[in-house]
């Protein structure tokens, strides 16, 4: 293994941060989270020829960029409410066998919507080798003045992965072009403008306490995740950082188009837990 470069970077993050609490007398209580943010970083690259990222590794400033981290707004939403019903409780309010049944229901959920990171528009090639080395292989386009870099059919809602074609890509790949040899692109490191896909998800679950003396309780619990079955689409290729980039933001093979789910399909779970 070679490193002839180093391993050096810098980042900065600032953010707003709002978080709302809430706990109420009849067993309600929620979280909610908001944070607006921005990542800014040369650390990705690393100025080394194996972390891939790097386009020039002799000029440091082409580099600062917005993270792949980056998620300017970040929704997460969390509660959890005992059902009214039971002993102690507001309605039903019985003892015995029937009070063991009836009572210490609870529901608890996490919802989480974030915006997607910044795409990664790579050329696809090497024109500047043998000066950029060989192993500089997400060397970047120049991007195509006064186009519209989001493809018509993503901009007007008829957006299909599975069409051929301009109608099955959410880039316009005019808007970017391979530079001549042995010349660097001008398009940045990660470009904020064409994002990658929110990411919405909901997980709910539904408990039940049972308690069976002072010293033991049962519970069990049904965790629904991804509950509404939501679909968060993403690109071909994965194992590793490069995986969402080479899979569709390469200009010279499978340009703006996605090839897999980036999220998990509903799972349902459940638990029994006895505690003593």
């Amino acid at each position: 293994m070679r490193d002839l470069m180093e391993g050096i970077g810098m980042s900065n993050y600032h953010a707003l941060q709002v978080q709302a609490r809430k706990r109420f007398s009849q067993g309600l209580s929620f979280l909610v989270s908001y944070t607006w943010s921005k990542t800014l970083t040369n650390a990705e690259s690393i100025f080394n020829e194996f972390s891939g990222f790097t386009q020039d590794y002799y000029n440091t400033r082409p580099e600062k960029a917005l993270s792949l981290n980056d998620h300017p707004s970040n929704l997460v939403l969390s509660y959890q409410y005992e059902l009214p019903f039971g002993p102690g409780k507001k309605f039903a309010n019985v003892g015995g066998a029937a009070g063991k049944v009836i009572g210490g229901w609870s529901i608890a959920g996490i919802q989480q919507y974030q915006s997607g990171a910044p795409a990664v528009i790579i050329s696809g090639s090497n024109p500047a080798d043998p000066y950029a080395g060989p192993n500089g292989f997400l060397t970047r386009p120049n991007v195509v003045p006064g186009v519209n870099k989001r493809s018509d059919a993503f901009l007007n809602g008829t957006f299909d992965p599975n069409a051929p074609g301009d109608a099955g890509t959410i880039y316009n790949a005019k808007a970017w072009e391979s530079p001549a040899k042995y010349t660097f692109g001008n398009a940045p490191r990660t470009d904020g403008d064409v994002r990658s896909f929110f990411y919405l998800n909901e997980d709910i679950s539904i408990l039940k306490r049972t308690h069976i003396n002072e010293r033991v309780n049962v519970e069990f619990r049904a965790d629904f995740l991804n509950i509404f079955n939501r679909t968060v689409f993403g690109f071909d290729q994965g194992g590793d950082q490069y995986g969402s980039i080479l899979g569709g933001n390469a200009l010279a093979f499978g340009f703006g188009r996605v090839g897999q789910q980036g999220n998990y399909p509903r799972e349902i779970q459940f638990g029994l837990k006895i505690n003593y």
